[in-house]
């Protein structure tokens, strides 16, 4: 069911504002898109995979490892006097 008095021309002007900042909204998220699909394709280089072992870095250092087997560490507690 529609409304009987309805005043088309009356309702558009109370809605311009909204409908504007729709449009606006939808406007600004594709020029989003769009810069986003610009910048990876600036930013592709010459199309080889990068990965953490190339580059200028090539070392790769290691933690020291623990060489006590566990709850042998002596100087963690005191030792017992008599």
């Amino acid at each position: 069911m529609s409304a009987p008095d309805t005043n088309v021309e009356t309702e558009e002007a109370k809605h311009r504002t909204p409908l504007l900042g729709i449009k606006g909204a939808m406007l600004f998220g594709a020029l989003m898109m769009i810069g986003l699909v610009a910048f990876n394709m600036v930013n592709t280089g010459n199309s080889t995979a990068v990965s953490n072992t190339s580059g200028l870095n090539t070392e790769t250092t290691a933690g020291e490892t623990d060489v006590y087997a566990p709850g042998t560490n002596s100087t963690a507690t005191p030792t017992a006097t008599d």
